[in-house]
């Protein structure tokens, strides 16, 4: 009869089974939601990087203008790869062009601002048809991240401040 009692309490009957399916579903539930966001977490990391390298870049820039005599005559820095940057009077970058910047940013400006300072930048457009889209209220270029809402880097041509949103 010992024999018997032994062979009958090997295992797990099915109500200890089916409560730890539900715990496990209980916890699987509770967990989902917070995986299921990494892909805004991930966009928002993006456009933090991105801002960042904008930022360095203009400093860049600015460096460069102030080791040429940070003057109103220097209109231009060369960047690594013999890139040119045309720079307002106060040094910071506006445009490509050699002849520097006339005080005011214009969209297509921003646009060659984000593509000079930039190495191996994030396709950029006027619409939505870019990752990034350029807008401007000068002095302010804003680049809008177009993969999601909310997530945009403003640069200040007068000032060289650069300021990154994201939700």
């Amino acid at each position: 009869m010992g024999d018997q009692d032994m062979h009958a309490n090997k295992g797990f009957t099915i109500i200890e089974l089916v409560v730890v399916i539900v715990i496990i579903g209980i916890l699987a539930a509770t967990a989902l939601p917070r995986f299921v966001d990494l892909t805004g977490d991930a966009q928002s990391a993006s456009v933090q990087a991105i801002g960042g390298a904008l930022g360095s870049g203009i400093n860049l820039t600015h460096a460069s203008w102030i080791a040429q005599g940070a003057t109103a005559t220097v209109n231009s820095a060369t960047l690594e790869g013999g890139i040119t940057v045309g720079v307002n009077d106060a040094g910071w970058p506006e445009n490509n062009s050699a002849a520097g910047g006339d005080g005011t940013v214009t969209a297509a400006e921003c646009m060659q601002i984000w593509s000079s300072v930039l190495s191996s930048a994030p396709s950029i457009a006027t619409d939505t048809s870019g990752e990034y889209q350029a807008t401007v209220a000068s002095p302010t270029c804003t680049f809008s991240y177009t993969g999601s809402a909310g997530r945009s880097i403003a640069y200040n041509s007068s000032t060289g401040a650069v300021s990154i949103t994201i939700p």
